[in-house]
């Protein structure tokens, strides 16, 4: 018995680890990376509140009230895409984007966009860390994704221009011209703005310069920075969150990662799975008849038993 008991804890032990090898990786943004540079608290934080993995852009259709959030996108949205996306807008909603690069100016460019994402990163002596790229930035204009929020600490920003201003950095900022985040000749000081918004239609598009705020090292900086209150009014800003599954690096999932994402979607299957591994676990723990094998029971004579009673 205490053999099969522990025979049982260490199949189950792992299957555990065995699944946490599997479903987890190293991707930069991947939801399935708990190490520095993945989303994964970002994700796990999703669970308490009303949210929804897109992973078809079409899904957005008849979608009200809602917020739509990319992060880090990477390649082009088809046509298509781009006018579900538009709909979605126009039809009072929000899309919050979170992207430094050309694919994010790439859709902003296919919703007809003023908000521009600037070519270099931005530096700055006002710093949260000894290193000029990480700044902080604080909030010039109110508005709700600032509500609680007295600075914001982002790595590797860009500026950005059009649309309102809602989030700059301090005076003591620079464009990066060559990268060596010291200021230098052709380089001066200056207010620069990461966070923005416009309105389109009758919902709002707001941009954020920094897709690294939701990475583990940033979303969960110490409580002196205001990085996790920024991150859940993100989450609460409207009554659902949309999380984009089609195009963002968050997506990036190693061999197994498919197989968890379906588990993880589907209730059914999650059920069926849960159920599946409480009775592999009570298959190796389960009570077993005792073991009378050592017992002899000696020979039985029929034969003499029978004589005797013929003497008789």
């Amino acid at each position: 018995m205490r053999y099969n008991y522990l025979a049982g804890l260490m199949v189950c032990a792992t299957l555990l680890i065995l699944g946490i090898f599997l479903t987890t990786n190293s991707y930069d943004f991947s939801r399935d990376n708990p190490g520095w540079n993945g989303s994964s608290k970002f994700f796990h934080k999703l669970d308490r509140y009303s949210t929804e993995m897109i992973q078809d852009i079409g899904l957005l259709k008849g979608k009200t009230d809602s917020a739509f959030l990319i992060i880090a996108p990477t390649g082009t949205y088809s046509d298509e895409e781009i006018n579900d996306i538009r709909s979605f807008l126009h039809g009072g909603n929000t899309i919050i984007l979170a992207d430094e690069t050309d694919a994010g100016n790439s859709l902003l460019s296919g919703l007809a966009s003023s908000i521009r994402i600037g070519p270099f990163y931005l530096a700055g002596l006002d710093r949260a860390y000894n290193n000029s790229s990480i700044i902080v930035t604080n909030p010039v204009t109110d508005h709700p994704l600032t509500a609680g929020v007295e600075s914001l600490v982002l790595d590797k920003a860009k500026p950005l221009t059009g649309g309102q201003a809602i989030i700059q950095t301090g005076i003591m900022s620079w464009i990066d011209l060559n990268s060596d985040y010291r200021m230098s000749s052709g380089e001066s000081f200056g207010r620069y703005t990461v966070l923005a918004r416009e309105q389109a239609g009758d919902g709002e598009l707001i941009v954020l310069s920094d897709s690294g705020v939701f990475i583990n090292s940033m979303s969960g900086l110490e409580p002196e920075w205001g990085n996790r209150q920024f991150i859940t009014n993100i989450i609460t800003y409207r009554p659902k969150l949309l999380i984009e599954q089609v195009h963002s690096r968050t997506a990036d999932q190693n061999r197994f990662g498919w197989l968890a994402g379906m588990v993880r979607s589907d209730p059914i299957i999650k059920g069926l799975v849960v159920l599946i591994a409480l009775l592999a676990c009570a298959f190796f723990l389960r009570k077993r008849p005792p073991d009378l094998s050592f017992i002899d029971p000696g020979p039985v004579n029929i034969l003499g038993s029978a004589d005797k009673y013929q003497d008789v």
